[in-house]
């Protein structure tokens, strides 16, 4: 029965796989280019999303954002004409190529950044 419990039978549970374990704080190396599935199809896009939405697209979001606080529950029938205009906006830019090598640019910065440092640098979704 001893067996069972002792320590050194358990299982270890790391949050990379052992060989992606490297750089200063171990935790991957900060020069890497390489990007997995995920990063690919969620991270990236998703800072794109948060830049069109801040940035790049702001003025017709701002109009679809009033004009749905305006009538509320009935904006489905009196805003569908802005919300598409934002969403041709974002669809435009998602389109770019140019785009999407800009935010995995910043997405490289950040995580080498991380992967240096260990601090997250946070990306703070506002409405200016």
């Amino acid at each position: 029965m001893g067996l069972m419990f002792s320590k050194n039978g358990g299982l270890q549970f790391t949050i990379l796989p052992s060989n992606d374990v490297s750089g200063p704080l171990g935790l991957g190396d900060p020069a890497s280019e390489e990007l997995n599935s995920v990063e690919l199809e969620t991270i990236i896009p998703a800072l794109m999303n948060d830049r069109l939405r801040v940035q790049e697209c702001l003025e017709p979001w701002d109009k679809w954002t009033v004009c749905s606080q305006k009538y509320r529950r009935v904006a489905s029938i009196f805003c569908h004409r802005v919300f598409f205009e934002a969403l041709k906006c974002n669809k435009d830019h998602i389109a770019d190529p140019e785009f999407f090598e800009e935010m995995k640019r910043l997405y490289l910065e950040m995580r080498s950044d991380y992967r240096r440092t260990g601090v997250e640098k946070r990306v703070v979704r506002t409405d200016t």
